[in-house]
């Protein structure tokens, strides 16, 4: 069954209905592979630490800068750091995505394949929303920002100056030890301009690709930028991982994820329910509450 692949689990199931005898472990493997899909395709979860809980709501007390005196006398001893009431907290939200799969329609010649394409295009919504979720938190994480030289892949452009000073500004402020990996997510419309091919140094290649060879950097890219949007015109340069930011779905008792049921005379209705919360973790290196030095902004990337 774990070796069957989504083509097997959906023609099964549009051959025989979503409540054929001997299906229900293929639907329930549906069911999983729609919620784990939407974090596969999603950007922001390659970024940030993602995990299942049992609570919908997490508090972490920060205390408040330790310290350690050195040297001190063989007989000395230093007065205990005090833990504080400091903290921040994490509050997972309810999100639905349903679909309904008329009798009308299945009379008139389509099959339960059909109910499963709209599910998928739910795995796409849910994905395309824990996106938004994820990248708006991020960026309104970032404790400090700059502007770019000039919009990325102008001819006034220096996209290389810009990325670096950025990494500085990281190394310089952020607990870090200054040779983690980094992660930039651009607006998707400016992929070309890390793709283009030039000269550096005697070896050609593309900006995206020198950066990965001498700064550690993947690059992202998110339709999710413009106005109204996550990333606006702006781009984020990180240091990804569960350090920096989490993103939680819940998955504690009394809940029930996926629904699918029969509606008398109408049809079956499909439900997709979630909780789901970012945070960005505080690190008592001097950002402001609900930031963090680990995220800096590069502003006006594109026009």
């Amino acid at each position: 069954m774990a070796n069957d692949t989504l083509d097997t689990i959906l023609n099964v199931e549009a051959a025989a209905g979503p409540f054929a005898p001997g299906d229900q472990v293929l639907e329930q493997t549906l069911r999983d592979f729609i919620q784990l899909q939407s974090n596969v395709i999603s950007v922001g979860t390659k970024v940030v630490g993602v995990r299942s809980v049992p609570w919908l709501e997490f508090k972490w007390f920060t205390g408040v800068t330790g310290s350690f005196s050195y040297p001190i006398d063989d007989v000395a001893i230093v007065d205990p750091t005090k833990i504080g009431t400091a903290n921040y907290t994490v509050k997972l939200e309810k999100g639905q995505g349903r679909c309904t799969f008329l009798d009308a329609v299945r009379l008139r010649g389509e099959s339960f394949e059909n109910i499963d394409r709209q599910q998928l295009a739910i795995v796409r919504a849910r994905a395309d929303t824990i996106d938004n979720h994820i990248l708006t938190k991020l960026m309104a994480g970032a404790d400090n920002s700059a502007a770019a030289t000039a919009v990325f892949g102008s001819a006034t452009a220096d996209e290389e100056k810009d990325i670096l000073d950025a990494m500085d500004d990281i190394f310089a402020n952020a607990r870090v030890s200054g040779d983690e990996p980094m992660a930039l997510i651009l607006p998707a419309d400016k992929r070309s301009a890390m793709l283009n091919t030039q000269l550096f140094g005697n070896v050609v290649e593309s900006m995206a690709d020198h950066l990965r060879r001498v700064a550690n950097l993947t690059i992202y890219y998110s339709r999710d930028f413009g106005s109204s949007s996550a990333l606006g015109n702006d781009a984020l340069l990180m240091i990804p991982g569960g350090e920096t930011a989490e993103f939680f779905t819940y998955n504690g008792p009394g809940f029930q994820e996926t629904e699918l049921t029969r509606i008398p005379g109408v049809g079956f209705d499909w439900l997709l329910s979630g909780y789901m919360g970012t945070v960005i973790h505080e690190h008592q290196d001097g950002a402001s509450s609900g930031k963090s030095h680990r995220l800096f902004k590069i502003t006006g990337v594109r026009a």
